[in-house]
């Protein structure tokens, strides 16, 4: 395809200068690889998530992550690697490509780079493109050369588009109809935390139905303030106990004196103590035990987001363990979730002791907790058919080349 008018104009233009400088972070792991590029601003999220979930169900894949658009924040992990997109310059990409070797390549939404896929698809990638839109392939340069898109669209062997104006634009570029399929477009999900059934049977017989709330990941500057909001509570629901899971180990000491100055029973998880009926906080240290908080609890205080400089729990981590969520004013990078969350009503948002408090007390209602723990769930789970429709033809095209189909 290289040899099209446009792309040869294209091409040569961007050739005349001297090629960038190109130095890969790392060095390419052994194994499979799948190179994911997120074109689209904003949808970086979502990416990381496809990420996690491939390398996690394929085991011994590794995962390059791109992005067009800077402050591109990857959840890192073992098989995930963050690498800067190269200059679309033909002697970087197809440096790039060499260094990679990436087995299948996955192209967000849109926003072709010509050199890059063009280096990609001529190494003999699968070439997948996924989340496809009606807006990503009008940018300037393809209104100046406007037969580019239609040569770059052909190097992808499967195209997935994200509604049926997307397909419409798609058909219109001269992709055959029957490598379009339709689907919803990607979300970010939440990712569960591991568990031991034994735990759970464990601590619900020890809770004997007791409500619960959880405060995850809390800091010490918030020790104080929710302490006081369960005192709050507790007056309404008397038999209600705080799990209070902190983010420091060393803060112990501190957040118990505080609730032995309110007055209030403590157990400490660390020393192998369980709550019985005079309980009333559990103070929890161990973040490995956070997975079965989060199922114990009908409601759960993200800690963190009361106080500005503090690190929050993913929200949408917290939804996928079906609970209902509230949150304090401070959300970092989290705020389009907790919008999502919050218009949902997943998640309700409190500025003082007395809101979350009150907030517990009607959460904890268990009619209004289940309510919005799946409202929650129904925001983590779109796209679920699209996620597991993209690690499909993933793995059918990784499974042939282990067989020597390809």
């Amino acid at each position: 395809m290289r040899g099209s008018l446009g792309l040869a104009a294209y091409r040569t233009l961007s050739g005349r200068r001297a090629p960038p400088d190109y130095t890969p972070a790392q060095d390419r792991p052994e194994g499979e690889v799948v190179w994911i590029h997120a074109a689209e601003e904003g949808n970086n999220r979502a990416l990381n998530d496809l990420a996690h979930r491939l390398a996690t169900m394929r085991h011994g894949c590794h995962i390059v992550l791109t992005c067009a658009s800077d402050g591109f924040e990857v959840q890192r992990g073992a098989s995930v690697i963050n690498a800067d997109v190269p200059p679309d310059h033909p002697v970087v990409t197809d440096a790039f490509i060499k260094h990679w070797r990436p087995d299948v390549v996955i192209w967000s939404w849109g926003g072709f780079r010509p050199n890059l896929i063009l280096s990609a698809a001529e190494s003999g990638a699968r070439m997948i493109l996924i989340d496809a839109a009606r807006d990503g392939f009008d940018g300037r340069r393809d209104r100046w050369l406007p037969e580019v898109p239609k040569r770059l669209l052909s190097q992808f062997s499967h195209v997935i588009a994200r509604d049926q104006q997307a397909h419409l634009r798609l058909a219109q570029l001269g992709q055959a109809l029957n490598a379009i399929e339709l689907a919803a477009p990607l979300h970010p999900f939440g990712r569960t935390l591991s568990v031991a059934e034994t735990d759970i049977t464990e601590m619900t017989q020890a809770l004997g139905g007791r409500p619960v709330w959880l405060a995850a990941r809390a800091a010490i500057n918030e020790g104080r303030t929710i302490l006081a909001a369960h005192r709050i509570a507790v007056k309404t629901s008397h038999r209600l106990l705080l799990i209070l899971h902190f983010s420091d180990q060393s803060e112990e000491e501190k957040l118990a004196e505080i609730a032995q100055e309110m007055g209030l029973r403590i157990a400490r998880w660390s020393v192998g103590e369980l709550p019985d009926d005079n309980t009333q906080v559990l103070l929890a240290d161990d973040d490995e035990d956070l997975g079965l908080w989060l199922r114990i609890a009908p409601v759960t205080f993200l800690g963190g987001s009361l106080r500005s400089g503090q690190s929050v729990i993913d929200p949408y981590a917290v939804a996928a363990h079906g609970t209902a969520m509230i949150y304090g004013p401070n959300v970092g990078a989290h705020v389009d979730a907790f919008t999502r969350l919050m218009n949902a009503g997943a998640a309700r948002i409190v500025n003082s002791t007395e809101s979350l408090g009150r907030a517990v007390i009607q959460m904890i209602a268990p009619d209004h907790a289940a309510q919005m723990a799946m409202a929650g769930w129904e925001v983590v789970t779109q796209g679920a058919d699209t996620l597991d429709r993209i690690i499909e033809l993933v793995q059918a095209h990784l499974d042939r080349i282990d067989q020597g189909l390809t």
